[in-house]
């Protein structure tokens, strides 16, 4: 499978599972920028939504990124996730 087609079935399965869990769903927008890695910039409603989505200690956002982990093992690819605008970890490296 190409990257491209790749990193677009990713963000829109993120983008499901993210206005599943949000207040404001028509907010959630994802971006993908290809470089080295592909960041994959999320944006939702500031306020409760982005706690929603960062999770207690930041746990719903760990828990997004072992998820892109899993998928970039298995492609080949890396990706780095941000919540808009904050980096959530580093670049989720193929392992």
């Amino acid at each position: 499978m190409a990257a491209e087609s790749l990193t677009a079935e990713v963000c829109a399965a993120l983008s499901l599972l993210l206005q599943a869990m949000v207040s404001n769903p028509d907010a959630v927008t994802i971006v993908a920028a290809p470089a080295d890695y592909t960041r994959i910039q999320v944006t939702v409603a500031k306020g409760s939504d982005t706690g929603k989505i960062i999770g207690r200690q930041g746990r719903t956002a760990r828990s997004l990124r072992i998820v892109l982990q899993a998928i970039a093992k298995e492609h080949g690819q890396n990706y780095q996730l941000d919540i808009n605008g904050m980096q959530v970890d580093a670049p989720i490296a193929s392992r």
